[in-house]
């Protein structure tokens, strides 16, 4: 992958980059959508990786300076917990080949993007959905909605449908209504989102990180799984992503 990604945690704390090679259409002449910008390492890469593809980066910050600015690419700002700010944002965008979700992490705008988005993205085109790991009951953002009661988010959905797909077996009004439990996802939309997935394919990291998110360090506690700042190096509920194919038009 390219080296404009090598400072960026997608490499050096969660190893996604090389899961992300195995998923990634070789080609889009169409566009692509990342909400959440942070420092704009993801769009410098998309710059590079995509050279025919038109780039929005939709944030809830103003264009920032250190922000990349190029013809192919333009900036919206926005806030993930409005609804109808993401669909707005999808909406003027044409030709959606490619969305990548890494803004907030926060469950409930995860489930948001996740609905409205994989209905804008293109017939065969690629979601992945970045940090799922926070929708996970073990973490501290998944406990800041829910408690640490049971939940339907879109980590539970998603690994149910991909359950499903590969075991052969149809979503049933009984599985419907079950997975539609929940503040995030009913039954409509559990029916769409369903028909609409191709595949569904999770990467979780089981090796120790290159160095630490926090301090910057290589310097591990092997036997306590921390770094030598304290940060737990691997967690139940951290560096997990998920890649979803959108069913071609012909499926």
């Amino acid at each position: 992958m390219s080296p404009l990604l090598a400072t960026s945690d997608k490499s050096f704390w969660h190893g996604f980059l090389d899961f992300y090679a195995l998923h990634l259409p070789p080609k889009i002449d169409g566009a692509v959508i990342e909400f959440g910008v942070f420092k704009g390492h993801s769009i410098r890469w998309l710059i590079e990786r995509f050279p025919e593809a038109s780039i929005t980066g939709a944030d809830i910050l103003p264009v920032q300076p250190e922000w990349p600015l190029h013809p192919r690419v333009r900036y919206r700002q926005m806030d993930q917990d409005d609804a109808s700010q993401v669909v707005q944002v999808l909406a003027e965008v044409p030709g959606i080949q490619l969305i990548i979700e890494d803004g907030s992490h926060m469950p409930k705008h995860q489930s948001t993007c996740l609905k409205h988005g994989l209905q804008a993205l293109q017939a065969g085109g690629t979601y992945i959905l970045e940090d799922i790991h926070t929708s996970h009951p073990a973490h501290s953002l998944y406990q800041e909605e829910f408690g640490t009661r049971p939940a339907q988010t879109s980590l539970s959905v998603l690994l149910a449908f991909e359950h499903l797909l590969r075991s052969g077996r149809p979503l049933t009004p009984a599985v419907r209504d079950g997975l539609a439990r929940g503040a995030h996802f009913d039954a409509d939309d559990i029916e769409s989102l369903f028909g609409a997935v191709a595949s569904i394919h999770m990467f979780k990291r089981a090796t120790l990180p290159t160095s630490c998110w926090r301090c910057g360090s290589s310097n591990f506690d092997y036997h306590a799984y921390r770094c030598e700042c304290g940060v737990e190096l691997m967690g139940a509920a951290d560096s997990m992503t998920l890649v979803v194919k959108k069913r071609g038009s012909a499926a």
